[in-house]
């Protein structure tokens, strides 16, 4: 499970671009785009929203992308 705030959404490119803390034996902290397996849910996530979503090693993709509720930055 991957836990990030994200950037920006790119709803003509079905990604989003997200700022990941580092996952121990994975990858350090840094800011990238990824392709999400469903693009429906770019429907629900706006820059500033954290959220989580399963990765696999190798994959470059966002797999069951969740908005982690009450956790958005954009919200004061």
């Amino acid at each position: 499970t991957f836990h990030v705030q994200v950037e920006s959404v790119n709803t003509g490119g079905n990604s989003l671009t997200v700022n990941g803390e580092k996952v121990e034996g994975w990858m350090d902290a840094m800011t990238m785009s990824y392709k999400v397996d469903d693009p429906t849910i770019l429907r629900n996530v706006k820059a500033g929203d954290r959220i989580s979503a399963t990765v696999y090693e190798g994959d470059m993709t966002l797999h069951k992308v969740q908005v982690v509720p009450g956790d958005s930055k954009s919200k004061k």
